[in-house]
């Protein structure tokens, strides 16, 4: 019969292991030690190899022999790859190098120093009996009723422990701790009941932590849900920009191939770049984001190779669960893209049915360059600036360039030229038709690519004002990927442009939940709260849209404007300041008008009005012209410019329908009879 119990050591501690090991035999502990010594090159055969796949635990003696001995980091890494329980076995104090630092991440340590071997045998004892290694049963209770040693952590843990023994997803799994401390924490593994935490509730009361701080007890702590997921930017080891891209490239992947699973929560990338090289503990990262696993790691690469070390963490605890280490060459690195996302799908879900498994080994693109360049060009995007969006097209193009069929750049042209007439840098008839072109394109290419059908959603709802077509659209998108935060978002948008602002509530409310750094839908979101008269709701969301970018027009207007809130002063101080940074953007004209006009200085806000109709009549939005000329009662030329507004099929002409600043002339006949011409559902039924 294979022996339970795999040690690893060096030569030079045989004497100090050779007590550990005369311990756990007389209590009935079944081990595997090479006595000859592991540095001897010859040894390290199949027949070691062939223990440890047997073995149920791997110990692994820590000295300062141990640590530089590159047999005991083999073995180290081949329990991981096997995910085998660890424990580390202190013979003496000892730093942990680069090479065993991944693998011993999060475990707890116990101390085999001199004068102290009999307690720290007896928590060895109780560790193994957890791990369901067979332990003598005199030699069990013995442990059971010794005095439990204090275990010193310095966070570490396996990396290859499972997750999911027995199939049990991991949002739903509970972790057995090992008696190394008082009440039995440290080394964490698979238990079967139902909790979401991977501590025992008798676990200790603090627990040190990453080295940064120390947590509070379970029982004081608000349990955030482990079925919510943020991939976090992998660390790239290696400063070369190539590195730097492709762990960026893995992170968009991973959550992109993740999101449309169904039962799982994850993460739009835009707020887990948010904490790209941060050094918050798990725990903080969680609430901030409000996830209860966190997905994280490493990417390095070494002439033609790649390696990424990727592992699971329960935000709750900083517990770690699932973890592994893939290699391959680079001009692989698509298929081990598809292979990590496959099988942390499987750890995080407790198995894939077979067609998540096929979606998941589909390959977007075959080319990694195309892929990049896509990815560089969403980067590019989420800045909603005019040199943002500009980049962003010359990304997506050279991507399609580099692969024609490629759907992805495709869905990002659609979205850059959706969006350029709402920032006021393109005439709808010059966008609007590339957006529906390039969205077309892209469901042709793939006809189940959620963001093609969200980008033509935007244009049947922006710009052709075809609203059975937009909404079904968005519903497909959000059906096929109901983690699409932008599916959300702009169908939110829709709704309460089509007098529906609390089912918009809704959407955007998930949105939120999914982006919940994203400024631009935390905007969106607080103006449908405040829609339906929920205020202090919306300044809590654009408060925090401000603390992203204190000089976004939208956040400003919402909060000074609509909900009247704040030093208005300095709000007009800020737009001036924004205004210079932003030249490019005459929104912030409107903003400065609306905050002067608020602020009863009427002279200064037309000077604002007058600059925009000298300098940007061309290309600012009518529907906004037509908004000063109703706000000053000129009602004529409100009219005419409205009219002009639907013509040209601008973006915010269906809001204007609906917003209340605007209800005075909303009951007019002229005004009711100029919608019921687009069939905004609101007149129709009047």
């Amino acid at each position: 019969m294979s022996a339970e119990v795999f040690i690893s050591y060096a030569a030079k501690d045989r004497e100090r292991v050779a007590k550990l090991v005369d311990g756990l035999q007389k209590a009935g502990v079944s081990v595997w030690i090479d006595m000859a010594g592991i540095e001897v090159a010859s040894m390290w055969s199949k027949e070691i190899v062939s223990a440890i796949r047997d073995c149920k635990v791997l110990l692994i003696s820590i000295s300062p022999q141990s640590t530089e001995s590159e047999n005991v980091v083999k073995e180290l890494a081949l329990a991981s790859e096997r995910k085998k329980p660890i424990i580390p076995i202190y013979l003496e104090p000892a730093e942990i190098p680069e090479t065993m630092e991944y693998q011993l991440a999060g475990i707890q340590r116990v101390e085999f120093y001199e004068g102290r071997e009999e307690k720290a045998l007896q928590a060895v004892i109780r560790a193994l009996a957890k791990l369901k290694v067979a332990v003598a049963d005199e030699a069990s209770i013995a442990a059971a009723d010794a005095s439990s040693i204090t275990a010193h952590g310095h966070g570490h843990s396996s990396a290859g422990q499972s997750t999911n023994r027995g199939g049990a997803p991991w949002g739903k799994i509970a972790a057995v701790t090992v008696g190394l401390t008082a009440l039995a924490a440290g080394m964490f593994f698979l238990g079967g009941s139902n909790s979401a935490s991977l501590l025992e509730k008798s676990a200790l009361g603090q627990v040190k932590t990453n080295n940064i701080e120390k947590t509070q007890p379970l029982a004081n702590s608000v349990t955030l849900d482990t079925n919510r997921v943020v991939v976090l930017p992998f660390k790239t080891i290696g400063s070369s920009e190539e590195t730097s891209d492709m762990g960026y490239g893995l992170v968009s992947t991973l959550t992109s191939k993740l999101q449309p699973l169904q039962n799982l929560t994850v993460i739009a990338n835009e707020s887990a770049l948010q904490f790209e090289a941060s050094k918050l503990p798990p725990k903080k990262i969680g609430q901030a984001l409000q996830v209860g696993t966190i997905v994280t790691g490493e990417i390095q690469t070494s002439g033609d190779k790649i390696q990424v070390n990727i592992r699971v963490i329960d935000a709750n605890t900083a517990a770690l669960g699932w973890g592994s280490t893939f290699t391959k060459m680079k001009d692989e690195f698509l298929d081990l893209q598809n292979e990590i996302a496959t099988q942390l799908a499987s750890e995080l879900k407790g198995g894939l049915a077979d067609a998540e498994s096929q979606q998941l080994a589909t390959k977007a693109t075959a080319n990694p360059k195309a892929q990049l360049e896509y990815q560089a060009g969403r980067r590019e995007w989420n800045m909603r600036t005019k040199e943002g969006f500009d980049n962003a097209i010359k990304h997506f193009e050279r991507a399609i360039e580099l692969d024609p069929g490629y759907a992805d750049p495709y869905v990002g042209l659609g979205d850059t030229y959706g969006l350029l007439p709402v920032y006021n840098f393109a005439e709808p008839s010059d966008a609007m038709p590339k957006a529906k072109t390039y969205a077309k394109k892209a469901i042709e290419l793939n006809p189940n690519l959620a963001s093609a059908y969200n980008s033509i959603a935007w244009v049947f709802h922006a710009y052709e004002y075809d609203w059975a077509d937009a909404e079904a659209n968005y519903r497909k998108a959000i059906k096929l990927n109901p983690n699409y935060a932008t599916a959300h978002h702009w169908f939110g948008e829709f709704l309460y442009n089509m007098g529906k602002p609390e089912e918009g509530y809704t959407h955007l409310l998930k949105a939120s939940e999914l982006a919940p750094t994203s400024k631009i839908i935390l905007c969106n979101f607080a103006f449908c709260c405040w829609l339906i008269d929920k205020n202090e709701e919306a300044l809590e969301n654009v408060e925090k849209a401000l603390e992203i970018d204190p000089f976004f027009h939208f956040s400003l207007n919402i909060k000074h404007y609509r909900l009247k809130k704040g030093n208005i002063e300095k709000a007009i101080s800020t737009a001036e300041q924004a205004r210079k940074k932003y030249p490019k953007q005459p929104s912030y004209l409107r903003l400065l008008f609306n905050l002067n006009w608020t602020n009863g200085n009427r002279e200064k806000a037309l000077l604002y009005f007058i600059e925009i109709l000298d300098k940007h009549h061309d290309s600012y939005q009518k529907n906004e012209i037509a908004g000063f000329y109703f706000l000053l009662n000129q009602s004529d030329d409100a009219y005419r410019w409205l009219q002009k507004a639907m013509e040209d099929r601008e973006t915010l002409v269906p809001f204007t329908g609906v917003d209340p600043s605007f209800k005075k002339f909303q009951s007019e006949p002229r005004f009711q009879e100029m919608y019921k011409k687009i069939n905004h559902p609101v007149y129709l039924e009047k």
